[in-house]
């Protein structure tokens, strides 16, 4: 292990997160969302060799409210949404995964037993999914995006934020 590498790397990270976190605090208040302060968060896991790992270290994020929550981890940088399971429908479900072909859906409750996981169910249909959806007993259920770059991540809040609208998923 190089420790430089993992410094400098952990340091792009968080330098990033924090960039981006000022940029949206500008743009997306007018829009009827507010922007938290990055936070240091623990307890958080990450999906590595087929199976999820709890990082027993913290990761930089933010809350978008409502409903969003951004930041990166070593693997990927993420945004999260919540969705009341009223409001999923087999469009948003198909749009989301076309939009976002690297991604997750879980439930809030046991987010561990993911319904949709790109890494291990390739292309499933949005039926399907929303027939896992309608089968379980959460209430509300995570949609995650994974995206390369703190700029990616950026333009995905943009998409969310336009797909939510569309569907009205957002508490605004």
């Amino acid at each position: 292990m190089d420790v430089r590498e993992v410094h400098e790397f952990l340091n792009g990270m968080w330098e990033s997160i924090f960039a981006l976190n000022e940029e949206l605090r500008e743009e997306l208040p007018p829009l009827g969302f507010k922007v938290e302060p990055v936070e240091e968060v623990f307890g958080a896991y990450i999906f590595l060799d087929g199976e999820w790992r709890q990082m027993s270290y913290p990761h930089p994020a933010f809350e978008i409210k409502p409903q969003m929550e951004a930041g990166a981890t070593p693997e990927s940088y993420y945004l999260v949404v919540a969705v009341p399971k009223e409001r999923i429908s087999e469009n948003f479900v198909g749009l989301f995964l076309e939009i976002f072909p690297r991604s997750f859906i879980y439930g809030s409750e046991n987010f561990l037993n993911d319904l949709y996981n790109w890494r291990r169910d390739g292309r499933i249909s949005p039926t399907e999914i929303l027939e896992r959806i309608e089968e379980s007993d959460e209430r509300v259920f995570q949609f995650e995006a994974n995206f390369g770059s703190a700029k990616a991540l950026k333009q995905g809040i943009k998409r969310i934020i336009d797909l939510g609208k569309r569907f009205e998923i957002f508490d605004l």
